[in-house]
């Protein structure tokens, strides 16, 4: 059996690059007034108010310098069903084949587990930091985040390019040996894997955003397991509420990507909008002195869950037909020629969805040691295409207190 793959490339990327920053100068008296008169207000900020001392305490030096590290990754899945015949036509593969029935296609995109390295420099709770790739992709990547004693706020952007997805194709076939006759043989049913390499690589973009408001804010500090802010010295929950919000831009509508367009059920680009909330719990275990382990998960349900598609027509199939007899490895992708039909929006059905992170921390005399991660799942839906995003990361660093 002859075919076009449908490949195309794709090299996956991460790349975690910095949050805030602040600078301060000081040259002489009048400007002195002014740091010292920045410098209250943003002491008077920093102070965590109304807590147990006996659950949270704050460190003595206002300083942090931390060395940090942080991998990542995000894997998306792709489903689609189309109509088998409708690609597998029976007229141009040896032997013929032809489709009988649905053909699913599943292409699963996953980027190389990106690998940076940074310094963090901190003020109570107002910090700075720097980090710079040093393995894996080199996607774009932007966070943000902030932390108090009553709430925590995340925002990340990620931008990446991928080809090279690994597609599992599932569906029933019928063949016949001789091209000449309608001696159609089978059902026979074909499952099968395989890496395809996309003639143009589908660029994926993404923005989440969280946050949740912390109850029992008295006795459990989430500061102390994320930014180590201050301590928790003992073990204390508390329950959270709050919203997470997902955009995804999905896009491959250029014209060598023609044949994957065909593989997707004519969808060329498709961008995702979900809002969701959710109540769920978190948690600081403290074993022993100076060891913190937090765990928090939320499971979310969409209030908006809306898809938006671009459906493009193509020469794929008569192009493909027209180099069935070429030497493997032909490129003719160039031929490609994709038109614009039209666009759509829908609203979907509700989404469970769900956010989960783990921290440890080990904190000794001015010194500290954490890892911590957070795992987001999204999945989206549209007809008969389907699918979920994965998204990971884990960041650790080694830090002292000045």
């Amino acid at each position: 059996m002859k075919t076009k793959s449908m490949n195309k490339k794709m090299v996956a990327s991460l790349f975690a690059l910095l949050a805030s920053s602040i600078s301060m100068a000081q040259v002489d008296v009048e400007s002195n007034n002014l740091f010292t008169r920045a410098k209250t207000m943003i002491d008077s900020k920093s102070v965590v108010h109304g807590v147990d001392t006996n659950y949270v305490k704050t460190p003595h030096q206002p300083w942090q310098i931390s060395v940090k590290s942080r991998v990542a990754q995000t894997d998306l899945q792709m489903h689609s069903v189309i109509d088998g015949a409708s690609v597998f036509n029976g007229e141009f593969l040896d032997p013929q084949v032809k489709g009988y029935g649905d053909l699913s296609i599943a292409p699963r995109f996953m980027t190389k587990i990106s690998t940076s390295v940074g310094v963090k420099v901190g003020y109570k709770g107002l910090s700075a930091s720097y980090s710079f790739p040093v393995a894996g992709d080199k996607g774009k990547n932007l966070s943000l985040k902030s932390v108090s004693n009553w709430y925590s706020v995340n925002l990340r952007w990620h931008s990446f390019k991928t080809d090279n997805p690994e597609t599992r194709f599932t569906g029933d076939f019928v063949v016949r040996e001789d091209p000449s006759t309608e001696d159609w043989k089978g059902p026979v049913s074909l499952d099968m894997k395989d890496h395809t390499k996309l003639d143009d690589p589908i660029k994926i973009q993404t923005l989440m955003f969280d946050a949740f408001y912390i109850f029992n804010k008295k006795k459990f500090s989430y500061a102390a397991a994320y930014n180590q802010k201050t301590y928790q010295v003992r073990s204390a929950g508390s329950l959270i509420a709050g919203i997470m919000c997902y955009y995804a831009d999905f896009k491959y509508n250029t014209d060598r990507s023609a044949d994957f367009i065909v593989a997707m059920g004519g969808i060329g680009r498709l961008r995702q909008y979900q809002g969701n909330v959710g109540v769920g719990y978190s948690y600081n275990f403290v074993p022993f002195k100076g060891f913190l382990i937090n765990g928090t998960f939320m499971p979310t349900i969409s209030v908006l869950n809306r898809t938006k598609v671009n459906h493009y027509t193509s020469n794929a199939l008569a192009v493909d037909q027209a180099h069935v007899n070429d030497p493997e490895g032909t490129d003719y992708a160039d031929e490609y020629k994709i038109e614009s039909a039209g666009s759509h929006s829908d609203n979907n059905r509700l989404a469970l969805n769900f956010n989960a992170r783990l921290s440890f921390t080990y904190s000794w005399d001015r010194y500290f040691i954490n890892a911590h991660g957070q795992f987001n799942n999204f999945n989206y839906k549209h007809d008969s295409m389907h699918g979920h995003l994965n998204d990971w990361y884990i960041n650790a660093s080694v830090g002292v207190r000045l």
